[in-house]
């Protein structure tokens, strides 16, 4: 099966799946800092690493992350270009299907004027299918810090999860360690049922967002609506340029068995016409032939 992936929208994913790959890599990076940085205290670690070693353990985890989360976005940013690829291919198929009936019913004396409005009714029907399909449009020209916030909720909400989580968690566990007159194993525990809590309350709350927005649709501007109709219309004229070059081969190959069959016909009667030929000149010799013993 070919890809629905259009090779024009190739730039995006790709800046896409960049953006998301820094993200990941530059909050994995704080962590990773902030940890070596508390092993520096320590004598043991200091002998047992060295410079490069310690500058790998800051930058390893970041680029894991970059690498893993960037492959991750552009998965899915292709799997969401292909899917809206099949949308619009399917409502032009659709489109152009009910066009061509409504032109074979009309009359040729008012053909021009019913395209124009066939026209502009697919174009309608084009933006009433962008609204529907699974997006909130903005009259803006840019998305607001909020919608912006919103859609990166609905795509990535175990990323914020754990944005959110390991900082929490941290925090817990810093609160009980200032408590000297607890145990390790105790401060240990009040941090895995207090963090626990925190954690599922998270949960809870980021995907009950996601729900609201999978139900609602992400948000996108006016400009990027009016971007998918005009791709729309383009792959439209594409399937129609399509079927007429389509056509215009149909006609050329019948015309060739055609050219070819009564090329046939007229080589099997010029090879008639030559045997006849041929038996008359045998004839003609041999009366001669005949005519000449008698003299």
């Amino acid at each position: 099966m070919p890809s629905l992936t259009p090779q024009y929208r190739a730039d995006e994913a790709s800046e896409a799946a960049m953006m998301d790959g820094l993200l990941a890599g530059g909050v994995t990076m704080i962590p990773s800092s902030l940890g070596v940085w508390a092993a520096t205290h320590s004598r043991a670690f200091m002998k047992s690493t060295n410079y490069q070693s310690r500058t790998a353990l800051v930058i390893m985890p970041a680029l894991f992350m970059f690498a893993l989360s960037s492959e991750t976005k552009l998965h899915h940013k292709m799997h969401e270009i292909a899917q809206e690829s099949e949308h619009s291919k399917n409502i032009v198929e659709w489109s152009t299907a009910t066009q061509k009936k409504g032109v074979e019913s009309e009359n040729n004396s008012s053909s021009s004027i019913n395209n124009m409005d066939a026209e502009k009714q697919i174009t309608a029907l084009y933006r009433k299918s962008v609204e529907e399909s699974g997006v909130r449009i903005i009259t803006s020209d840019r998305l607001g810090p909020h919608h912006i916030f919103a859609n990166f909720w609905q795509e990535h909400p175990f990323k914020l999860l754990a944005m959110a989580g390991v900082p929490t968690v941290l925090y817990i566990f810093k609160g009980r360690n200032a408590n000297q007159n607890l145990q390790l194993q105790s401060k240990l525990m009040h941090t895995r049922v207090f963090g626990q809590f925190a954690l599922i309350s998270m949960l809870l709350t980021l995907m009950g967002f996601k729900e609201y927005m999978d139900k609602y649709g992400r948000f996108i501007t006016q400009a990027d609506a009016d971007q998918r109709v005009l791709q729309l219309q383009r792959m439209r004229q594409d399937l129609m340029e399509r079927v007429k070059q389509d056509k215009k081969m149909k006609e050329y190959r019948e015309d060739m068995i055609r050219n070819a069959h009564q090329q046939d016909v007229n080589n099997n009667n010029n090879g008639n016409n030559e045997i006849v030929s041929k038996k008359l000149r045998k004839k003609k010799m041999k009366e001669i032939i005949a005519i000449d013993s008698i003299d």
